[in-house]
């Protein structure tokens, strides 16, 4: 039902108006956690970027982490294309580098690794249009959405799933 709900967009986002701030945050970044839990299931990864064919989808965190554990809570016992999904926070772009989706938060910008490869970067609304990912977090109608830039995927090598493009606000290159 949960999954149902974030994918039309009627859970509503962190802008409700009775609510204090921190319990609006926390909503806002729970909704983003499933996002980035659900995005795994719509994104092909060349196989090139697995070691094994049991090795995990790494979904990592790089800067500040607005999650506060709502993000492994979203990824437990979830897989995507048959494989278990992994949470881990790299304090090294070398350790990014073994990530396969990677939300750049506050300060993480230094952490992506040069040429960004075979890596889907999500991005939120503090990042500059500049440095913004292949899907980039927006609020629109107070409700968590995202703006998708397929030829940043298509350069890393991953294919973007028709069913996630036409959830997206925009479609860049598309």
């Amino acid at each position: 039902m949960l999954i149902a709900l974030l994918w039309s967009g009627l859970l509503p986002a962190a802008a409700s108006a009775g609510q204090p701030a921190p319990l609006q945050a926390n909503l806002e970044y729970s909704v983003k956690a499933n996002y980035l839990v659900r995005f795994a299931a719509f994104v092909e990864w060349p196989p090139r970027a697995f070691a094994t064919a049991q090795s995990p989808v790494v979904i990592c965190v790089a800067g500040h982490d607005p999650f506060r554990g709502s993000l492994e809570t979203a990824a437990r016992a979830q897989t995507a294309y048959g494989r278990p999904l992994a949470v881990r926070r790299p304090n090294s772009r070398e350790a990014a580098a073994g990530c396969h989706i990677l939300y750049v938060g506050q300060g993480g910008a230094g952490l992506v690794p040069e040429g960004r490869p075979s890596i889907l970067l999500v991005t939120d609304a503090a990042a500059p249009p500049a440095d913004r990912g292949m899907i980039h977090f927006a609020i629109s109608d107070n409700r968590v959405r995202f703006h998708i830039d397929l030829q940043q995927a298509s350069r890393a090598g991953l294919s973007i799933s028709s069913r996630l493009l036409n959830l997206a606000l925009s479609v860049r290159g598309g």
